[in-house]
């Protein structure tokens, strides 16, 4: 761990050292609104690479100085209009013009960067989607999770209205890389749990790859990549003070929420402090109250950013989010009989990040990162009145990232990243039997750490005069697992007397260390067919190394032992999508096609462990995940605008020929946002899902649903040198009794929550 820190400085400093000033130019342009031409006033537009930002004037006229000729990304945000984020190149001649399309319709063009290289939406063979903030706070959403929800091929995974994951296109959990400002969530992922240790209002976008086109990331997206992107303070010309408190209510659960944050630039430094705190009781089903569904969370962040050399720039962050007595009424490792919550679930983080921007006109941009993150869960289990279980743990993780960006010939973008991480777990179990006062002590996985080092490359280029663009990358990785000897049980205590040498204490696990390597790679291209139809092809080989659990874990249920086995090889997935994208005036559309083929699945199989019946973790799996997409906007009038999406995933074992479990029926969501004049925008929404039948061996199906919500969202409000804005809405309207299919494993969670009424308020000054 030490080690990667002194490699962090050091690089840092070479860098630094190294880097000198480019011939500087000036960056110009205009903001404008799509449908009228006319300026747009008080924009914010902010440079993503520099961290500088500006607000438009009067004419919508805004500028920058002082840039080295490269690549830039510009991201314009504006009340009334949906976000616009624009790719541009320097040198430049004239005045950039952007035109902001309304509020009415949110495919704005925006650059996705979790691809490694900063592309428009809309001209990669990515497939993928941004969420922003204004569409997580208008639909009330509780956690990260919640707000993807609705995204064509992600689906909700609940155990719990705060415990909850996402599954993309029939995969999740392991399957699945969890990241936050570019920093790996490694945690274990039995209960649902890792995107909820996220303040959700400080979410300034959240990026969905639903591909292992997103191979890019290392070991574990074979289902894709979920990237949760934090607000950041931009640097301003002239200093500049800011605050927001928000207030909000929700009937469902009886939920509180509050939020403070405060923001202070200047030309050479940047802060942003915030905080929030919720609260909510058990959640409201139609059928009655869902016992055990209580939460309680608090959150603490801070960025600083400094200017040091020219237009370098450092960024220091610090996150914490902790919940505290959160029910968990589903999770799959927890019997029907008993109980069981978060006593405490804790992540904090703290993350440099050193930005040098058009170095020279062969490298637009190099960017140093590193972090160090901490998740700490404690978990009770009531078995019976007399047995109680405490699994509690620590993952720790540090990471180190060198990112470069090259542009070695015109309209050609090359990134050459190193990326080296590792996790450090501690995991422990107590059980507790009243009657006799006894106190056993396990460890579900001995004290283990799992190091990935690996080097990537992600060419993106414009060909046929910018009619084409290809793609191309690889990253190759070497993996280093190692662990501690483990005993069953670890301790025992009796009558309060202490002996580390249990009764029948044997040896699970033996010391050892095993190395590995893999390698991940994709190719797609994106041709424009006219100037308003685009179509895209991608294929990508991506893997996943098995986690720690897997290696070594062992849970004993009584009548039979869950284990590990630490020569697990990793998963591998081999994939294709197709795609077809249509933007007219007024009008887009987006569909996909995509067919998924795993091999060396880890899943359990029946087995002998020490002469006792065990379900033990193998590779033996072969599968095949296939679907389809749609999603698409129209302008039905200059006052309102129709969005709807549908998605379709199959799954099947194909050593077997049976149906793969937990995977989500067909479903979509139709919604019609009607502008109010000098009032603000109301979105009236449907949700659907068809039955679930094709399900595997011991899976319950799922009958069909359709559910009605209506939001509202004010126009900022200004009171002298303050403005109020209001978002009001209700979820399931008519207070359907229904229930998704990733709803629970344990079958608790029968009935997804009620009629919700939310209420905000939000005070900026």
């Amino acid at each position: 761990m030490i080690r990667l820190h002194w490699l962090f400085l050091i690089t840092l400093w070479l860098f630094s050292a190294a880097a000198a000033l480019s011939q500087t130019h000036r960056l110009a342009g205009r903001v404008v609104d799509d449908a009228t031409g006319l300026a747009v006033e008080h924009a914010i537009v902010k440079l993503a690479e520099t961290g500088a930002a500006a607000s438009t004037d009067s004419a919508g006229a805004f500028h920058f100085t002082h840039l080295a000729p490269g690549r830039y990304t510009l991201c314009i945000r504006h009340i009334a209009y949906a976000d616009v984020e624009r790719s541009v190149s320097l040198p430049a001649s004239g005045t950039f013009v952007v035109a902001m399309p309304g509020v009415l319709l949110y495919s704005g063009e925006v650059i996705i960067r979790s691809t490694r290289t900063s592309s428009a939406i809309g001209s990669d063979p990515f497939p993928h989607a941004v969420v922003t903030a204004r569409s997580t706070l208008l639909h009330a959403a509780v956690t990260a999770a919640d707000a993807l929800g609705a995204t064509p091929g992600v689906s909700l995974v609940r155990d719990g209205p705060w415990a909850t994951a996402v599954s993309i296109r029939g995969m999740s959990r392991s399957n699945i890389v969890m990241l936050v400002d570019d920093t790996r969530i490694e945690t274990a992922n039995d209960i649902a749990g890792a995107l909820s240790l996220v303040d959700m209002q400080e979410l300034d976008r959240v990026e969905v790859l639903t591909s292992p086109g997103s191979s890019l990331h290392g070991s574990g997206a074979l289902g894709g990549v979920v990237h949760m992107v934090t607000k950041r303070p931009a640097f301003s010309d002239e200093p500049r003070a800011s605050a927001e408190a928000t207030e909000g209510i929700t009937s469902v659960d009886r939920g509180t929420a509050h939020h403070l944050s405060l923001e202070h630039a200047g030309p050479i430094h940047a802060l942003r402090l915030s905080g929030g705190y919720r609260s909510a009781g058990n959640t409201t089903t139609p059928a009655g109250i869902l016992p055990n569904s209580q939460y309680t969370d608090f959150s603490l962040s801070g960025t600083l950013g400094l200017r040091t050399f020219g237009s370098h720039s450092l960024f220091i962050a610090y996150q914490r989010t902790q919940a505290e007595d959160t029910g968990i009424p589903g999770g799959a490792p927890i019997a029907l009989s008993a109980s069981a919550r978060y006593l405490l679930a804790r992540r904090d983080m703290l993350s440099l990040e050193y930005v040098l921007p058009n170095i020279s006109a062969l490298m637009p941009l190099l960017t140093v990162r590193g972090s160090r993150q901490s998740i700490r869960r404690n978990v009770e289990i009531i078995q019976s009145p007399d047995v109680t279980v405490t699994p509690h743990a620590i993952h720790d993780a540090a990471s180190i990232q060198v990112e470069a960006k090259l542009a070695p010939m015109r309209k050609t973008v090359l990134t050459l990243g190193a990326e080296a991480w590792r996790r450090d777990l501690d995991s422990r179990r107590e059980k507790t039997m009243a009657a006799t006062g006894t106190v056993i002590g396990e460890r579900p996985a001995p004290l283990s750490s799992y190091f990935s080092g690996g080097v990537y490359t992600h060419n993106e280029w414009l060909a046929a005069g910018e009619r084409v663009t290809v793609s191309l990358g690889a990253r190759y990785d070497v993996i280093r697992v190692s662990n501690d000897d483990a005993y069953n049980p670890d301790s025992w205590t009796s009558l309060a007397i202490f002996d580390r040498q249990a009764p029948e204490r044997k040896l699970l696990w033996k010391q050892r260390t095993s190395n590995d390597h893999s390698w991940s790679a994709n190719a797609g291209a994106s041709v424009a067919l006219t100037p308003w139809v685009r179509a895209s092809c991608l294929a990508a080989a991506a893997y996943r190394a098995p986690s720690l659990e897997e290696r070594f874990q062992f849970i004993d249920l009584g009548s039979i032992v869950r284990v590990g086995d630490p020569a697990l090889r990793p998963e591998k997935s081999t994939s294709v999508n197709a795609g077809l994208r249509i933007r007219a005036v007024g009008s887009s559309m987006r569909t996909d096609v995509f067919l998924n083929s795993l091999a060396d699945l880890v899943t359990e199989i029946p087995g002998v462990f020490e002469t006792r019946p065990a379900l033990v973790k193998a590779n033996i799996g072969r599968a095949r995940l296939y679907g389809c997409e749609l999603s698409a906007e129209h302008a039905l009038a200059p006052w309102a605008a129709l969005a709807y999406s549908v998605s379709y995933v199959r799954g099947d074992d194909t050593r077997t020929h049976t149906h793969l479990p937990q995977i989500a029926p067909f479903n979509g969501r139709a919604a019609v946002t009607i502008a109010v004049p000098h009032a603000g925008t109301m979105e009236l929404a449907s949700c659907f899902a068809a039955a679930q039948r094709l399900t595997a061996a011991g899976e319950a199906g799922t009958p069909g649903y359709a559910t009605a919500d209506a939001g509202f969202s004010s126009e900022r409000c200004v009171l002298g040198s303050a403005s109020v804005s209001v978002r009001a809405g209700v979820r399931n309207i008519f207070d359907a009794a229904y229930r998704t299919h990733l709803s629970t494993l344990r079958g608790l969670i029968r009935l997804e929550p009620g009629r919700n009424v939310y209420l905000s308020l939000a005070v900026a000054v």
